[in-house]
């Protein structure tokens, strides 16, 4: 195996705990969403704490989303160079 595919593993595993952590992070925020509604004055820090919640876990599914498509990309360029490895084509 060449430096270029073992750089590429090493890439996919990078990109694989990135995507593992972002989820946990998601999980976790989605644990502090609330799903009632706040009708008075009085408990419009709900509101806006419960706005930022939603503000970062859309945010966060924008970056899995990108991850995502990169990492899906990554796998086929892998997987393209270990058949082109396979017959000796490189």
């Amino acid at each position: 195996m060449n430096g270029t595919f073992m750089g590429l593993v090493v890439l996919e595993v990078v990109l694989t705990a990135a995507v593992l952590l972002m989820f946990l992070y998601r999980g976790m925020l989605d644990m502090k969403e609330e799903d009632h509604v706040i009708l008075d004055n009085a408990e419009a820090h709900l509101a806006r704490e419960q706005d930022s919640i939603r503000r970062r876990v859309t945010s966060l599914s924008r970056y899995l989303k990108v991850i995502g498509i990169a990492w899906g990309v990554l796998l086929f360029a892998i997987f393209g160079l270990w058949i082109a490895e396979g017959l000796n084509i490189i």
